[in-house]
C-alpha cells in the first residue's frame, strides 16, 4: 500500500534516476520542480482522457492539433 501524503504537505521525496531527473528538468526548462508539476498536470489530463496506468504505452497514440484562427 502506498504511503499516504499528509493533507497540506508542502514537500515529498522522490528517488529519481539520472534519466528521470533530466526528463523533469527538460520539461521545466531547467527547473526540476516546475517539470514535476508539468508532468503531474499531463498525467492528470491523460488519466481523465481514459489512459490507465496499466496500459502499454507502445499501443497508445497521440494526435495534436493547432488552434484555427476561426476557433476564437
Amino acid at each position: 500500500m502506498a504511503k499516504q501524503i499528509k493533507q497540506g504537505a508542502r514537500y515529498t521525496t522522490l528517488d529519481l534516476s539520472a534519466e528521470q531527473r533530466l526528463i523533469l528538468e527538460t520539461l521545466g526548462n531547467g527547473n526540476l520542480n516546475q517539470g514535476g508539476k508539468i508532468a503531474i498536470d499531463w498525467a492528470a489530463h491523460f488519466y481523465n482522457c481514459g489512459l490507465d496506468p496499466e496500459m502499454n504505452l507502445n499501443f497508445v497514440g497521440l494526435v495534436t492539433t493547432l488552434p484555427n484562427q476561426d476557433d476564437d
